[in-house]
């Protein structure tokens, strides 16, 4: 990769934004980044400590207790805990109802019991419920008719009445009792009794609230209407219901001598949701279990630990799996049978999506593929396969196809990453891994079903070749914090794993050079050591990598190659490089560019890169990595509509930023009726004395001066400073690089803007455009006519009149919030920019409108990154302030 990388000669601050200064400054970014990755850190760090936690309390079990009970659970219990789930999710629809009648809002039961159930299963199992259960809700909801405002109400309302459920059963349990909790937090059971009561007031003092206070209670501007008393009783009553049904679904599975009370057990169940809950960790999943074996452990319970666990797995099937697969079918039914026409379409259309999913899919695949292989080597193989084994090869062909299963594994978790970014090394490795594995799940204990799930991936990912096209190495990619730690739990896992199955292995230092048929503790603990190292060898790598060079503003040397490379290129709005503000990002051949400039942790791309479409995705990529690899976040500036399927692929959002005016040449003229007013104007301000002139650049510098007068004028009338970035300033070297056009009165210069003009063939547009206050009214309606009108003569397809901001917007009701904001801004934001303005000026000149877009990441960033584009291109923040 050839980029633009150098000491900056500027002392560490140049006047565009690059404070390189800050950039050297570690701990701030380092804090930043530990901020940014918080609840990733807190939920991995629960993980590990309720892995930990398990390992420790499960002291008297084995792997083969584990089994011993699931396999012992009758029909019955299975039965009782399925109708008990159902009764659960049941209560659950209640929530929901009287959510809807406090809204206001009137809505058939089915579609209420809909929204709940499916809600409910997706939020319970992948957590972070106002969010993936809130937008399950909205999609439902609102097709139904009812407001985003409603929506909100009823979301909000449903978390309340959960914590009137969890509140009511867990104080319940505290107080039928107290000497469990006390045993379990280390305090007298009379502490427990009133935390109880502090814990259960809150109710009755809600219901005389509501008693009380008929009226909507008001906190400054905000209202807030309580619910009557008959609905507050409701909700106590379905919220306690529903999570008793559900701790009841739980009891059932335990083993027959668990020993522990039904209200007791409730207490025990409240606490273990509520710290899953909280612990940012998907479905609470190991910590919820932790909770469970430690107050069961407390209450005096002496079961066996593995019948505890086996409980909680089926448990897990029942309550999370089984309703989120129901939720998954009954809401992609609902779909379907909703758009049948759409469905049909989409159906025709899945081979061009298909390039698109690819990699997102292969890399899932493979990820999957390789905790499967980890897994595989952390458990005992069955014996009876075993044996078969060893009669056909002999034993250290064995040792070692275990050895290289769980090596592949670790390797085939890296690799996932490669694949998510089409690099064709990756895709070869990864075909190679999964062949390695399928032959080591075969050799190493005739593990037949995990070979055969390898081979579906294989098969999967072998016709897809030609969508792992990018030749950047394996090395030249960072691991995001989010990626290190998925694949560290996977390998952590893996080894808690191997760790819980031979738990009772009497370890020893000649356990790791044990050689037998039966020694399956030996043959994962040297494969899982040597996963370890890799895990580690990785990390170090990574760790000790020289840090990246910072960016500088463009080199002599490098604008010289941005020249020759422009020459070539039919669009004419990338000679906004030659403006030399901006640092570059080549290709290997030189022959492509992307040009982009950093505003604190933010580094923005201008335009696409200037290139073939191949050469454009490549850069994409390139400067995507690059951003990840210094800590920052990328976004590209005002990216046309061909290259969106490039940005996508990176992992960018869009947001339209508003339409640039391309005016067709050839189909524009001042004969006939349409343009009639243009041609007056045209022919009057001739008539006044205006003329129109295209000066070379060689004969600019000559008029500098003459230039500059009439730029401070214009800035001075206009009350404005020089913008960057996306638009020029006025430099006198800038000015040199272009022809000038000019409207003269009677001689002398009153208006002049620069040409940008692509390869014959292309487009045509203009930057900087000054005049002077005293200029005739018609001045620049006969400087942009006869602009046209020249650049048509010399062959250029169309002339772009630059980006009218927000333009183009739609503020339906469905449509995104961004387009809805920038829609009223547009309509009503006159009072400090002319949007509506802007755009009728330029619909004068018949354009076609052609959406520009911002790429960015997403999310809560994307605020920070149109305020960091928004300083950079006002010069500043205080430059976006005054402007």
């Amino acid at each position: 990769m050839t980029a633009s990388f150098a000491p900056s000669p500027n002392d560490g601050l140049d006047h565009d934004g690059f404070d390189l200064e800050q950039h050297r400054k570690a701990l701030p970014v380092l804090l930043e980044r530990l901020r940014d990755n918080a609840g990733l850190l807190a939920g991995t760090v629960m993980f590990a400590l309720a892995l930990f936690a398990l390992y420790h309390l499960a002291h008297d079990f084995d792997y083969d207790d584990v089994a011993a009970h699931v396999g012992a659970l009758s029909g019955t219990v299975l039965a009782a805990s399925l109708v008990l789930t159902a009764l659960s999710y049941l209560a659950l629809t209640g929530y929901d109802y009287l959510a809807i009648r406090y809204a206001g809002a009137e809505l058939p039961w089915r579609t209420t019991a809909l929204a709940a159930f499916t809600g409910y299963a997706v939020s319970n199992s992948v957590g972070f419920a106002m969010l993936s259960g809130g937008s399950i809700r909205y999609r439902i909801y609102s097709a139904a008719g009812m407001s985003a405002g409603k929506v909100a109400k009823v979301v909000a309302f449903c978390g309340l009445t959960f914590g009137f459920g969890l509140t009511a059963v867990g104080a319940f349990g505290l107080l039928a009792a107290p000497g469990t909790a006390a045993a379990m937090v280390g305090v007298p059971a009379g502490v427990v009794r009133a935390a109880a009561i502090a814990l259960i007031l809150p109710l009755p003092l809600c219901l005389a609230a509501a008693a009380l206070l008929p009226q909507p209670l008001r906190i400054g501007r905000y209202s807030l209407a309580l619910p009557s008393v008959g609905m507050m009783l409701a909700q106590i009553l379905i919220a306690t219901s529903d999570v008793a049904l559900a701790g009841a679904a739980l009891y059932v599975l335990l083993p027959a001598d668990a020993g522990v009370s039904f209200p007791v057990f409730l207490s025990i169940y409240s606490a273990a949701l509520v710290v899953g809950l909280v612990s940012h960790v998907p479905g609470g999943i190991g910590v919820f279990e932790t909770l469970i074996l430690l107050g069961l452990s407390d209450a005096g319970s002496h079961t066996a630990a593995g019948g505890v666990l086996g409980a909680l797995l089926v448990f897990r099937v029942i309550y999370y799996l089984l309703p989120l697969t129901v939720a998954g079918v009954v809401l992609a039914g609902r779909e379907v049978a909703e758009h049948r026409d759409a469905a049909v379409r989409t159906l025709r259309r899945v081979g061009s999506w298909t390039p698109r999913l690819v990699p997102s899919v292969g890399a899932a695949m493979v990820f999957a593929g390789g905790a499967v292989l980890l897994v595989s080597g952390a458990t005992p193989a069955v014996q009876d396969r075993l044996l078969m084994v060893t009669d056909l090869m002999p034993l250290p062909v064995v040792e070692a196809s275990h050895i290289l299963g769980s090596m592949a594994g670790l390797g085939l978790l890296i690799l996932a990453r490669g694949l998510l970014r089409r690099l064709d090394a990756a895709w070869l490795l990864s075909v190679v891994l999964l062949g390695a594995g399928i032959a080591a799940s075969l050799a190493k204990g005739f593990d037949y079903e995990e070979a055969v799930l390898l081979g579906v991936f294989l098969a999967v990912l072998l016709p897809c070749r030609r969508e792992f096209y990018r030749k950047a190495a394996l090395t030249d990619f960072s691991f995001t914090p989010g990626w290190l730690l998925a694949v560290t739990g996977v390998v952590a896992g893996s080894i808690w794993l191997t760790l819980f199955s031979f738990r009772y292995v009497d370890y020893a230092n000649s356990l790791w050079w044990q050689f037998a048929v039966t020694d399956d503790a030996p043959r994962s603990l040297r494969a899982g050591f040597i996963v370890v190292l890799g895990i580690v060898a990785l990390s170090l790598g990574h760790l000790l990598r020289a840090a990246p060079a910072r960016p500088h503003l463009a080199t002599q040397e490098e604008l010289e190659r941005v020249r020759a490379i422009l020459k070539d290129q039919p669009r004419s709005d990338a000679a906004i490089a030659l403006l030399g503000d901006k640092a570059f990002l080549f290709d290997d051949s030189g022959t492509a560019f992307l040009m982009y400039g950093v505003r604190g942790h933010t580094w923005i791309a201008l335009g696409d890169p200037v290139g073939t479409a191949a050469q454009q995705a490549e850069l994409i990529w390139r400067f995507r990595e690059m951003v990840d690899r210094q800590g920052g976040r990328p976004a590209f500036y005002q990216v046309t509509a061909e290259a969106l399927p490039c940005y996508l692929d990176v992992g960018m959002s869009l947001l339209k930023l508003g339409e640039e005016a391309q005016v067709d040449l050839a189909g524009f003229s001042l004969e006939g009726p349409t343009n009639k007013d243009l041609r007056y104007i045209v022919r009057r301000a001739e008539r006044d004395g205006l003329s129109f002139e295209v000066i070379p650049r060689e004969s600019v510098p000559g008029m500098i001066d003459e230039l500059a007068a009439i730029s401070n004028a214009w800035l001075n009338l206009k009350n404005v400073g020089e913008k960057r970035f996306s638009v020029g300033f006025f430099d006198p070297a800038y000015l040199a690089e272009f022809d000038l056009a000019v409207v003269r009165l009677k001689g002398r210069v009153v208006a002049f803007a620069n040409l940008w003009q692509g390869a014959e063939g292309g487009t045509a547009s203009i930057d900087l455009m000054r005049y002077l206050p005293d200029a005739s009214p018609f001045t620049m309606d006969y400087l942009f006519t006869k602009l046209l009108l020249w650049a048509k003569e010399r062959g250029y397809e169309a002339f772009s009149l630059g980006v009218a901001p927000l333009s183009g917007l739609d503020a339906r009701a469905l449509a995104p919030l961004w387009n809805r904001i920038g829609a009223m801004v547009f309509r009503r934001g006159e009072s400090f920019y002319n949007f509506r303005g802007l755009r009728q000026y330029k619909q004068k000149f018949s354009p076609n409108w052609e959406p520009r877009y911002l790429a960015c990441p997403g999310g809560l960033g994307t605020a920070r990154v149109l305020t960091d584009a928004t300083a950079l291109i006002s010069g500043g923040v205080r430059g976006a302030i005054a402007k």
